[in-house]
């Protein structure tokens, strides 16, 4: 900018240079027939007239304005970033779910653990082995799961995961081979959180047993007394519930730690399976919304000044034009300190009433249409938001060679890629102080293939005057091949939630048998059928999950309406509505791996040998 800046006063000069020059031929056919006619002829005023007017035009002739612009003004460059955006906002938050989760496994894991080997370490303090050489099986255990867990973690991530990613994004985009970076402060993080999760949880546990008598040790702990619950006050229900209920209830309340374990486990597993489908819809309802239901033309044609009678005549050429919009686009640059400048197309349709047929202005929310008046301009919804105004504020805008100009804003409406200006033809007089040119036209077509489109646009490119001719369907195409390739992205951490979600129940549900070995053995000793006996447990399980499904979904739409606001780039809003039917799925897949869990603890219990269970250690 600072090389550029007295290259306008060098121009200026060579421009008027240039023009002195060729004013020359006239200058001396003037001064010639000066010298041979006598002065007032006709011919001599004539000569004299054109030279001052010449003169005149090159006297006017201005300093030019350059216009800069970067590799961020490349559509190509600011797509590929804004993919990269999305994926940093995944990369971002998810992990931090997963390690929250996988830190409740190992909380519960190790808990259990050292639960179970309570007669194994009161034997081993009998037989005079110190505390440090009883609790350090438990430190070993735990260290080398932390240490092989992170391992294996870090070798499957950083190769599989970038890789699948990259290749999403291969289809559209000409990409070198990634290169596969250790990024060794997250992994030491990681590493940090499973050691102490591990370590930290046999610490906690083992102080209470390790300072316990050995006679305590070699004697199991007592179970956990039976409560009354506050439901049981509700005597009209509870005398209306059957045995099997009340036992459900009160096993449930009995085991808070478990409820609670077995709740965030599966809130948490929701909460992401939520998001990644929220995230679909989201990235899906931009293509489906702006191209489907807010635009309603099929061509951009753009021209170099006010449409020509030969222009129009090949614009309406042939069968496939059905209908077109003139107005004035321009770009404008939007201002406002704190604030990044923005860049928005200024339209001033001809006439303005046309344009509902063209653009759908709307408000999102209410769906309320949006008419252009005299006394302000309309914006996209985005925009608002980055400047934090609302209608009945103004703006500053910018337009190329024009002093910075204030508008009002008479509404917001709906829009979702890049940032729309439309004002009223009257209202621009009056902001601008000169008429509009109308330089664009919008064109719908009527059923066209992709080959009867692209000879419309090459044939109107041969016109004279005619800049440049945007297809909407290609545009269209290019935004949903993006939506396919974010498709696989989320497909993935929907797949990792899933397994993740599959892992916390089964964990937690193995424990909850181990515990409960003897009260099972001694209900199948009593006479209930396999089945009966994993209802009892079933029952449990089906309540829990169901809470952490209701208590998933209003930690999804958080987690959903986070990752948003973070992915979302300066020149793109996502449509904030997640789907009903990416509840019903998150939640159906949350179900359907509680029902393979309870399966396989089916067949575990149908195996228990239950004079083994009810042999007493006393």
């Amino acid at each position: 900018k600072r090389w550029l800046k007295p290259q306008a006063r060098k121009r200026q000069q060579a421009l008027q240079a240039q023009a002195q020059a060729k004013l020359k031929p006239l200058r001396q056919a003037t001064q010639q027939l000066a010298s041979q006619v006598p002065a007032g002829t006709a011919q001599l005023v004539k000569l004299q007239s054109q030279l001052k007017r010449a003169q005149a035009q090159v006297a006017a002739i201005t300093m030019p304005t350059y216009l800069y612009t970067d590799r961020t003004d490349n559509p190509g460059y600011t797509e590929y970033h804004e993919n990269t955006q999305r994926v940093v906002a995944l990369s971002t938050v998810f992990p931090l779910f997963f390690i929250a989760i996988a830190a409740l496994i190992c909380l519960t894991t190790m808990t259990r653990m050292v639960e179970e080997l309570r007669l194994q370490m009161g034997t081993l303090k009998a037989l005079g082995y110190t505390n440090t050489a009883v609790g350090s099986e438990f430190m070993i255990y735990g260290g080398l799961a932390a240490l092989i867990g992170t391992a294996l973690g870090v070798l499957f991530g950083v190769n599989f995961f970038p890789r699948f990613i990259a290749q999403a994004y291969g289809s559209m985009y000409n990409l070198p081979a990634i290169n596969l970076q250790y990024i060794w402060m997250d992994i030491g993080i990681a590493l940090a959180i499973a050691l102490l999760c591990t370590l930290g949880t046999a610490l906690v546990v083992l102080r209470v047993d390790l300072n316990s008598l050995p006679a305590q040790l070699l004697q199991p702990r007592a179970p956990k007394a039976g409560k009354t619950l506050l439901l049981e006050r509700w005597q009209w229900l509870w005398h209306r519930l059957s045995f099997n209920h009340k036992i459900t209830l009160r096993n449930l309340f009995r085991y808070k730690q478990r409820l609670l374990m077995t709740v965030l486990g599966i809130a948490g597993c929701m909460a992401m399976m939520i998001t990644g489908f929220g995230l679909k819809d989201s990235i899906g309802d931009i293509s489906v919304k702006q191209f489907n239901e807010l635009w309603h033309y099929d061509a951009v044609v753009t021209r170099s000044g006010n449409e020509t009678d030969q222009q129009r005549q090949a614009l309406s050429r042939g069968q496939l034009h059905q209908a077109s919009l003139k107005l004035q686009a321009k770009q404008v640059t939007v201002k406002q300190s704190g604030v990044a400048e923005q860049t928005a197309t200024l339209g001033i349709p001809a006439p303005h009433q046309s344009l509902s047929k063209f653009v759908v202005l709307r408000h999102r929310q209410s769906h309320q249409a949006i008419h252009i008046g005299n006394r302000g301009a309309v914006i996209d919804e985005k925009l608002a938001k980055l400047y934090g105004v609302h209608a009945g504020d103004d703006l500053t805008i910018k337009l190329a060679g024009q002093t910075t100009k204030r508008i009002h804003i008479s509404a917001v409406a709906e829009n979702y890629v890049n940032h729309f200006i439309y004002m009223s033809p009257t209202y621009y007089r009056r902001v601008f102080k000169q008429a509009p040119v109308y330089n664009t036209n919008y064109v719908r077509f009527k059923q066209a293939t992709k080959k009867q489109e692209n000879a419309y646009a090459d044939r109107l490119l041969k016109q004279a005057g005619v800049q440049n001719v945007t297809l909407m369907s290609t545009e269209k195409a290019t935004n949903f091949k993006m939506l396919d390739s974010m498709n696989l992205v989320v497909l993935i951490f929907v797949i990792s939630a899933g397994a993740l979600a599959l892992v916390v129940l089964y964990n937690l549900t193995n424990i909850n048998v181990s515990e409960r070995i003897r009260e099972l053995s001694t209900i199948k000793v009593l006479g209930f059928y396999d089945g009966e006996v994993t209802m009892y447990i079933f029952r449990e399980n089906l309540i829990l999950t169901v809470l952490g499904i209701i208590a998933g979904c209003f930690l999804g739409n958080w987690l959903h309406a986070y990752i948003l606001q973070t992915a979302e780039t300066n020149a793109l809003m996502f449509s904030p509505t997640i789907h009903p039917l990416s509840y019903v799925y998150a939640a159906l897949l949350t179900l359907a791996f509680s029902l393979l869990v309870m399966g396989m603890m089916h067949r575990k219990l149908k195996r228990v040998n239950m004079l083994d269970a009810l042999k007493s250690v006393d």
